[in-house]
């Protein structure tokens, strides 16, 4: 009998390599819950620039030690990109490209609207 691989839940680590770029790191699975507390963090940076507290222009999600994705966590992401949007920032996905690949169409296509970059030295270059 063979047993199934736990799967790690996803680990967020926050930097801030310029004052306006803020960087979360996700490593492990992006799940639902995952992409909630994502949601939740670009919510934060948005009011936290609101009232003047943060000169953030730039979220960067830092997607390349994620292993596992779902369609629902995805469709968070597109939802945080719509508010960072909304709010005149922009929000870049970074090394997500390969676990992308593997997920539904219809999330495939989510993530293709996205702003994507191979790695966080080429966002930070370009951002």
């Amino acid at each position: 009998m063979s047993v199934a691989a736990p799967i790690r839940p996803g680990r967020l680590a926050i930097s801030g390599p310029r004052a306006d770029v803020h960087v979360i790191a996700v490593e492990g699975a992006l799940d639902q819950i995952v992409g909630t507390r994502l949601l939740r963090l670009v919510d934060a940076r948005i009011r936290l620039r609101d009232v003047n507290r943060a000169t953030t222009r730039h979220i960067v999600l830092d997607l390349t030690a994620v292993d596992s994705a779902t369609g629902a966590a995805v469709e968070t992401l597109a939802r945080a990109t719509g508010t960072a949007q909304r709010h005149g920032m922009g929000l870049h996905v970074v090394g997500f490209d390969a676990v992308a690949g593997r997920l539904p169409l219809a999330a495939q296509q989510l993530v293709r609207r996205m702003s994507r970059y191979p790695n966080l030295d080429a966002a930070l270059r370009s951002l």
